[in-house]
């Protein structure tokens, strides 16, 4: 298992996610791609507890006592 864990929603429809999934593909960075469904709502149910907006991206880094850098704009 990879330390990094990246939230992302469908790419086809999210370009955010598209964007750091797209990076970290080009860097060869090795992570868990965790899909987090989309709910047509604001905040998705559940992403609070990763990431304080309640948005995707984030990317979460296991070995960093979970420190997560979350999409802050979506």
């Amino acid at each position: 298992m990879t330390d990094l864990a990246l939230y992302i929603t469908n790419k086809n429809y999210s370009s955010w996610s598209l964007r750091i999934w797209l990076l970290m593909r080009a860097l060869d960075i090795p992570f868990e791609e965790v899909m987090v469904p989309m709910t047509g709502e604001a905040q998705i149910p559940g992403m609070t507890g990763i990431s304080p907006t309640g948005k995707v991206p984030c990317l979460v880094d296991r070995d960093q006592g979970g420190l997560a850098i979350w999409e802050s704009t979506a």
